[in-house]
């Protein structure tokens, strides 16, 4: 905990972060009340699960456009355009009783502009501090973003049952907006020259560091969702234990964020991680639906990622020119979206075809083969400085 304190003493640091994670808190907030909303005023949770994967694909698919569009448009104007744009979307939603097909619309609107935040966090991290320690920076980061996943759901459902779904939807446009505002009002942000990518979009996918950080980060939360969606078709009559439960992912990551983001990461750590990720949500088959056992397993399994991700966010900022970086973020997340509905689909399929214990192989499935492709690319995977090590030039 040492190392974390003295890192947020370097200027800049802990405005910057807590603001990004300001800007991105709604986001943990947003699946759940667009759920409680669309199922209050439109009695349907399957327009609601629709109305929610098409805000999802906005997201997936914006990525690399808005990761690109800062260095040709500047972060002020892409960040507020996007803030109030998708702000506007939401309180829409709130307000206005739209058709369905509308309604599924501006979902996909208000998800395309959403904030690149992340991207536009992630450049700026390596401006505040030293080379040597942009992992233990990165690592952070990763681990404060486990906040977002367990109090996001807890705030949006008190504030719909203490007020109205409506209100938390309200909530999360200010939310937004004040965070992306307050994120824009450090100088260390808006003095950042975001450069222009000079090739054409899509051409970063062809760096083998970025295809391999896309594959790992589409497995990698692909495995949450065999565990999300699953814990839920176990826990089916008590939906509060089951929020309880996977919660216990985020807690493991935290305290796999705390413990190992501080030491040292080498070339294979990645495969180090998916071999937690691994062993936890294998020993889920010796009690899958014992809720003590399973969260004690998801705990485990926690334990490498926000360390993996971490780790996922230094190699990117550390192997490519500042101008491939925004979008190369942007892939990476598209990435992990595109993994978590393609999981999601394979787990309910499983789940209806077998039974709710079923989806653990889902999970097992994708962090196996998170390990796999971990220990296939070492060789591609660059050796990360340590204390002292000297900078070196990016090609």
């Amino acid at each position: 905990m040492k190392s974390y304190w003295q890192l947020l003493r370097h200027k800049g640091v802990a405005r910057v972060l807590f603001s990004q994670l300001l800007a991105r808190f709604p986001y943990g907030m947003i699946s759940i009340a667009f759920v409680i909303q669309i199922q209050h005023s439109y009695h349907s949770y399957a327009l609601a699960g629709l109305v929610l994967g098409a805000e999802t694909v906005g997201v997936g698919i914006s990525g690399p456009l808005l990761g690109r569009s800062l260095g040709f448009l500047g972060i002020r104007r892409v960040m507020l355009l996007c803030a109030i744009t998708s702000g506007s979307a939401v309180v829409t939603i709130a307000f206005v009783h739209l058709d369905p097909i509308a309604l599924i619309g501006l979902a996909l609107v208000g998800g395309f502009l959403s904030p690149p935040v992340q991207a536009a966090a992630r450049i700026t991290y390596p401006t505040l501090i030293a080379e040597e320690k942009h992992s233990l920076l990165f690592g952070l980061d990763a681990t404060l973003q486990e906040v977002i996943w367990i109090f996001g759901p807890i705030i949006a459902t008190l504030v719909a049952a203490q007020f109205a779904p409506e209100v938390t939807l309200i909530v999360i446009a200010v939310g937004l907006l004040a965070g992306v505002l307050w994120f824009l009002s450090n100088p260390e942000v808006t003095q950042v020259k975001f450069e222009k990518p000079q090739g054409r979009l899509g051409k970063v996918l062809a760096r083998p560091i970025v295809l391999a950080s896309f594959t790992m980060g589409f497995l990698l939360v692909g495995s949450f969702a065999g565990v999300e969606v699953g814990v839920v078709g176990i826990f089916t009559n008590d939906r509060a234990l089951a929020g309880v439960v996977i919660s216990m992912l985020s807690v493991g990551s935290i305290i796999g964020g705390v413990a190992f983001s501080q030491i040292r990461q080498r070339k294979n750590s990645f495969a180090v991680y998916a071999a937690i990720l691994t062993l936890g949500f294998g020993l889920t088959f010796v009690a899958p639906t014992n809720p003590i056992w399973l969260g004690a397993c998801l705990a485990i399994a926690g334990l490498g990622i926000a360390p993996f991700l971490g780790m996922l966010a230094a190699v990117i900022s550390y192997s490519l020119r500042t101008d491939e970086t925004a979008e190369a973020f942007g892939w990476v997340n598209t990435g992990q979206m595109i993994g978590y509905s393609a999981a999601a689909a394979i787990t309910g399929f499983a789940i209806d075809t077998f039974t709710a214990p079923s989806s653990m192989f889902v999970a097992v499935g994708f962090a196996f083969a998170t390990l796999a492709v971990a220990w296939a690319t070492i060789a591609i995977i660059p050796q990360l400085p340590s204390t002292n090590k000297p900078q070196r030039e990016k090609q």
